[in-house]
C-alpha cells in the first residue's frame, strides 16, 4: 500500500504536465472572465421567439497508473485526455405559431470522449401532435486479467477490447391523446473488437485463440394505445434482425502444454450465425367501479436462424506428426414462445385486498444440422443432427394484503408453478439406420410462502420486511428443485436533520441431485448469503451535506464435485468465501456563495478465505476466494466565476492490492496498482439567472 506521502510526491512529480495544462486553463479562463464582465448581460424581450436553458461542462482529465495498467483497464479503463461532462440544454418555442416544429427540445449528453461509456439523449415535442425520444449510448469493454482462464505459461486466455454502441429511437404521434395513439420505434446495436478465448483443439492442451467480434442487430416496431368501451388497450409488432460475423483464428501456437510436441501450426474458424424474430405484444386494463382491477399481457414470439461452422486446424500431434483437421456444419433452428399474464386486484373491503397473477410460459424448439469431420489421413465422419424441446411451466400467485390501521399492516400468499419438458435428440451416421427419437419426459411442481409487513412505530419510522421459503422451479431436466429461504428487512428513519437506512437480507439455498455418471451418490450445492447494509444522511444546514454507509456482504457456498486426481473422477468439495466490507463518505460543502467543495473516501475490503489454508493442488478440496483491498478517495472544487462560468479542478485516486493465497500458491502475481486521476472541467451556462443555479 502507498503512503499518503509517496502519494503527494508521485502527484507532484509526475503530474507536471497536467499542472502545466491547469496553467493554460487557469490563463484562458482568465480571459473568459475579463470577456464576461466586460460585456454586457443580455435580457431577454417578451418578443423572443426561443428560450434557452441549460449548462455543458467539458474538461480534461491526466491517467497515470503504477503497476497492473491490464488490471486498471479492466476495472475502470478511464483514459486521458479530453471528456465531456454531465451537460443539457433545454429549447422552448413561446410563439404561438401554429406551424412550429416543436414545443420544447431537450439535448443531454454526458461521458463521451476519454470515459470508458457515454450516452446521449433528445427529446422533442409538439403538444398535441409529437413526442420523439432519442438515446444512444457507447461502451469502451476491456478485459485482461491474470487469474482467469489462464495457461501454464501465465498467459490469459480470455481478453477482450471491443466497443459497443447501441440506441432506441421512438416517435409517438397524438401522445396527449386518451383514445388512440401511435408509436414507431427503431434499435441498434453494434459490436465489434478483438480479444481472445480459451480453446480445446486436441486432447490435454488449451490454446489462446485470436477472435474478430463483428455483430450487429436491428429492432423495428409498430404499435398503437387507446381506449375501447372503459378498457386500456395497448399493440405492439416488432422484427428483429440480428448477425453474428466473429472469427477466430490461431498462428503457430505451442499451447498450455509446453513440454509435449502438440503445437497447432494454424486454425481458422468461420461460425457465422444469421437469423429474424417477429414478436408481437398485446395488453388490456381495466378497473371495475373503482375496486376490482384486471389486467392481461400476451407475447408471442417467432425466431429463426441459419449457421454456418467451418474450421480447419493444422497442428502436430502427440507423436509430432502434423494432422489437418476440418469441420463443416450446415444447420438452422426454430423457436416459437407465447407467454401470457393474467392478474386480479380486488379490494373486498377498505383494509384488504386480494389478488392473484396467473402466468404461462411455453416455447417449443426445433433444430438440426449436417456435421462433417475430416481428419488427415482416411477418417471422415458424417452426421445429421436433429433436437427438439417442449416446454410448458404454470405460475399462479395468489396474495392477500391487509391493512390493520395506519401504523400495521400485512400481506400473505403463495406461488404454485408446474412445469412439463419433453427432450428429443437424434444423431444419424450417415449410411446406418435411422434410430427412433425417443423423447425424455419430465414434470415437476413446486410450493413457495409468501409473507410481508409493513410497520410504522413513530411518525417518522417505518419498518419493511418480507420472506419467501419453498421451492423454485429448474429449467435444467435432471437437476432437482432449488430449496430456498429468503428473509429481507428495511428501516427507514428521519429525525433532525438526519435521516437513516438500514436493511438486512439472509438467502439460503441448497439444490440436491446426482451426477449422471455416479447416479448412486448424493450431490448437493449448499449457498448462503448475508448482506447488511446502512447509511446516514444528514444535511445540518443548506450548506453542508454529509452522508455515510457501510455495506457487508457475507457468502459461502459449497459445491459437490468430480475432480480428476491423474485416475478416475473423485468425489471433492468445491468452497467459495466471500467477506466483503464496503464504506463510504461524501461531504458538500459551500464555504462561500463562490465557492463549493466536495470531498468523497470509499474502502472496499474482502477479505475471502480469512487466511485459510489452501490445499495443496492433488487434493479432493477446492478453496477459493478473492481477497482485495481497494481504496478510491476523491476531492473536487468548484469556484463560481461569473454568472455564466464555474471553473472545477479534482483529483482522483485509486489504490487497489490483491494477495489470494491462490495466486502465490499457483505462481500469478497479484495484480496491483495505483492511479492518480486528476482532472479540470469549464462549465458554462445558458439562459439561467441567478435564481436557476
Amino acid at each position: 500500500m502507498i503512503s499518503a506521502r509517496k502519494t503527494i510526491a508521485l502527484f507532484s512529480g509526475r503530474c507536471g504536465r497536467m499542472a502545466s495544462l491547469l496553467s493554460l486553463s487557469a490563463t484562458v479562463l482568465a480571459a473568459v472572465i475579463t470577456t464576461a464582465a466586460q460585456s454586457p448581460t443580455p435580457t431577454p424581450t417578451p418578443n423572443e421567439r426561443y428560450t434557452v436553458k441549460g449548462s455543458t461542462e467539458i474538461g480534461a482529465r491526466w491517467v497515470e497508473v503504477e503497476g497492473n495498467e491490464n488490471k486498471f483497464r479492466s476495472d475502470l479503463n478511464y483514459k486521458r485526455g479530453f471528456r465531456v461532462f454531465d451537460s443539457g440544454f433545454t429549447i422552448e418555442d413561446t410563439s404561438t405559431n401554429e406551424g412550429k416544429p416543436f414545443d420544447t427540445l431537450t439535448l443531454l449528453g454526458s461521458g463521451w470522449g476519454a470515459d470508458p461509456s457515454g450516452y446521449f439523449r433528445a427529446g422533442m415535442e409538439r403538444l398535441g401532435y409529437y413526442r420523439f425520444d432519442a438515446n444512444v449510448r457507447r461502451v469502451a469493454y476491456f478485459n485482461n486479467l491474470n487469474n482467469h482462464a489462464v495457461g501454464n505459461d501465465r498467459r490469459s486466455l480470455s481478453t477482450a477490447d471491443r466497443r459497443r454502441n447501441f440506441g432506441d429511437l421512438d416517435l409517438t404521434l397524438l401522445p396527449q391523446n386518451p383514445n388512440i395513439r401511435f408509436r414507431v420505434g427503431y434499435s441498434f446495436n453494434i459490436a465489434d473488437g478483438t480479444g481472445t478465448t480459451a480453446m480445446r483443439i486436441s486432447r490435454g492442451d488449451v490454446f489462446p485463440a485470436v477472435q474478430d467480434l463483428n455483430y450487429k442487430a436491428g429492432d423495428f416496431r409498430v404499435g398503437a394505445d387507446g381506449k375501447l368501451l372503459g378498457f386500456n388497450l395497448s399493440g405492439t409488432y416488432g422484427y428483429r434482425s440480428f448477425r453474428d460475423r466473429t472469427l477466430y483464428s490461431i498462428t503457430n501456437d505451442p499451447g498450455d502444454v509446453t513440454t509435449n510436441t502438440i503445437r497447432v501450426e494454424s486454425m481458422n474458424r468461420a461460425s457465422p450465425i444469421v437469423g429474424d424474430t417477429h414478436f408481437g405484444v398485446f395488453s388490456v386494463q381495466r378497473t371495475f367501479a373503482k375496486v376490482f382491477d384486471v389486467a392481461a399481457k400476451l407475447v408471442h414470439t417467432s425466431v429463426s436462424n441459419d449457421f454456418n461452422f467451418d474450421e480447419t486446424v493444422v497442428f502436430r500431434n502427440a507423436t509430432n506428426v502434423q494432422v489437418r483437421d476440418t469441420y463443416s456444419s450446415i444447420g438452422d433452428a426454430k423457436r416459437l414462445q407465447t407467454r401470457a399474464d393474467l392478474g386480479f386486484t380486488w379490494r373486498i373491503a377498505e383494509k384488504f385486498r386480494l389478488s392473484n397473477t396467473f402466468n404461462f410460459d411455453g416455447f417449443n424448439i426445433n433444430g438440426g444440422n449436417v456435421y462433417v469431420n475430416i481428419i488427415t489421413p482416411g477418417l471422415t465422419t458424417r452426421q445429421l443432427n436433429y433436437t427438439s424441446t417442449r416446454y410448458r411451466r404454470y405460475t399462479n400467485t395468489l396474495e392477500g394484503d391487509y391493512q390493520v390501521n395506519n401504523r400495521f399492516g400485512f400481506n400473505i400468499g403463495w406461488r404454485y408453478t408446474h412445469r412439463e419438458v419433453a427432450l428429443g435428440i437424434s444423431t444419424v451416421n450417415f449410411g446406418s439406420p435411422i434410430p427412433p427419437l425417443v423423447p425424455e419426459e419430465a414434470e415437476n411442481s413446486t410450493h413457495t410462502f409468501l409473507a410481508g409487513t409493513k410497520i410504522k412505530p413513530t411518525n417518522n419510522w417505518t419498518i419493511f420486511a418480507g420472506i419467501e421459503a419453498g421451492k423454485a422451479d429448474n429449467v435444467f431436466t435432471r437437476l432437482a428443485n432449488y430449496e430456498f429461504a429468503n428473509f429481507r428487512v428495511r428501516s427507514r428513519t428521519n429525525f433532525n436533520k438526519f435521516s437513516v437506512n438500514v436493511s438486512f437480507i439472509s438467502k439460503d439455498n441448497d439444490n440436491p441431485g446426482q451426477a449422471v455418471i455416479a447416479p448412486t451418490a448424493s450431490f448437493v450445492t449448499q449457498i448462503r448469503s448475508r448482506i447488511f447494509s446502512s447509511s446516514i444522511d444528514w444535511d445540518p444546514i443548506s450548506e453542508v451535506s454529509i452522508s455515510t454507509g457501510y455495506d457487508y456482504h457475507w457468502l459461502t457456498s459449497e459445491v459437490s464435485v468430480l475432480v480428476p486426481l491423474g485416475g478416475p473422477a473423485t468425489a471433492g468439495l468445491s468452497q467459495y468465501f466471500v467477506r466483503d466490507n464496503y464504506f463510504f463518505i461524501d461531504g458538500r460543502f459551500r464555504p462561500h456563495n463562490r465557492v463549493s467543495l466536495f470531498g468523497s473516501f470509499r474502502w472496499n475490503k474482502d477479505n475471502g478465505a480469512n487466511g485459510m489454508v489452501i490445499p495443496p493442488l492433488n487434493s479432493p478440496l477446492v478453496l477459493s476466494s478473492y481477497p482485495i483491498d481497494f481504496k478510491m478517495p476523491e476531492v473536487r472544487g468548484t469556484f463560481r466565476l461569473s454568472r455564466y462560468v464555474d471553473w472545477s479542478v479534482g483529483y482522483q485516486y485509486f489504490d487497489y492490492s490483491e494477495l489470494t493465497p491462490q495466486q502465490v500458491q499457483y505462481g500469478i502475481a497479484p495484480q496491483n496498482y495505483n492511479a492518480h486521476l486528476p482532472y479540470t472541467s469549464l462549465r458554462i451556462y445558458l439562459g439561467r439567472s441567478k435564481s436557476d443555479r
